[in-house]
């Protein structure tokens, strides 16, 4: 068994309440057919279906689209950006007022680092060099461009770059390589096939934001940003090492989602853990213990989680 933890597991095994039954379908919420929102949502519905539970990856705008989703019942589960799900549950930023209390994580699955891509020969090789030219900053509901908006805020963004660009991510790279913008930012996992035609077909250039920017936004008082290094060759020989920052992708429910369903699907997940993380190729290209953490006290190890997790074949931390 790949010694490897999907993350933040698992208020799952602890929820109780019946409003979402085990035999009514499952919804997950997703992003664009291209992406890996949706791609992960269908391996999920796949698991899902093994257990006898009808499931529909739905795709949607993203992570703030599928969150306004899952408080207005539309969808079971959504994948979002641990950044909107934190907000979202706090009732902070863009959710002051709105804040989904009910809202519970399910775990982790793999980190999306901040990426800007650059034209090779637009002659932008470092973040001050985007002064004036054309972005796309993603639509207005897609995660990235909230938290761009969060590291560069748009009083400051609007005047300083040249013309903005709203295209979501399942049309930036096309229009990227017909040369519509010279960069657009993305926060998404690696590999990612959009990514490396941007960058291996389409003359792309990755760069990653100042290294002042990333200690701003990679602290304590923003616990939902973490560090990442975009390996060097990712998508091309000639590429370096990026360092960046970004968040990870989660997956989350709300309170009244039959056990019975988190249950399969945990088991469905960890029982076979082989199986899940050879699906996707940004999963497959995690390292082991990239992500272990647990969030008390309702993980299935404690006393709250009645100590399920141990209770699933094989143990997936018995590696630890």
């Amino acid at each position: 068994m790949r010694r490897w933890i999907l993350g933040l597991f698992v208020m799952s095994l602890a929820f109780t309440a019946l409003d979402v039954r085990a035999n009514d379908p499952v919804v997950i919420g997703t992003g664009g057919e291209t992406g890996v929102y949706y791609a992960t949502g269908k391996i999920l519905c796949q698991l899902f279906e093994s257990k006898d539970i009808p499931c529909e990856a739905r795709t949607s705008g993203g992570s703030i689209a599928n969150l306004k989703a899952l408080a207005a019942g539309e969808i079971t589960l959504a994948m979002v950006q641990s950044d909107w799900q934190f907000h979202a549950y706090r009732g902070s930023s863009d959710w002051d007022g709105k804040k989904i209390e009910d809202m519970r994580s399910v775990f982790s699955i793999y980190p999306e680092p901040m990426q800007i891509v650059t034209k090779r020969d637009a002659n932008i090789s470092k973040w001050n060099a985007l002064k004036g030219k054309r972005i796309n900053v993603g639509n207005t509901t897609s995660g990235h461009r909230k938290t761009f908006e969060e590291m560069v805020p748009p009083g400051r963004w609007k005047s300083w770059l040249g013309e903005v660009y709203e295209l979501p991510s399942n049309e930036q790279v096309a229009a990227f390589c017909q040369n519509k913008f010279d960069a657009f930012i993305y926060n998404v996992g690696i590999p990612n096939g959009d990514m490396r035609r941007a960058v291996a077909e389409c003359n792309g250039l990755i760069i990653g934001p100042q290294s002042s920017t990333i200690r701003k936004m990679a602290t304590a008082a923003r616990p939902y940003f973490v560090k990442v290094v975009i390996p060097a060759g990712t998508y091309r020989p000639d590429q370096p090492a990026v360092k960046t920052f970004g968040v990870m992708a989660t997956l989350v429910t709300r309170s009244d989602l039959d056990a019975k369903v988190l249950n399969a699907l945990v088991d469905a997940v960890f029982g076979d853990i082989d199986s899940f993380t050879s699906c996707a190729e940004n999963i497959r290209a995690l390292k082991d213990f990239d992500i272990l953490s647990a969030g008390f006290p309702c993980q299935a190890f404690s006393m709250m989680g009645n100590k399920k997790g141990f209770k699933v074949k094989p143990l997936f931390y018995s590696n630890f």
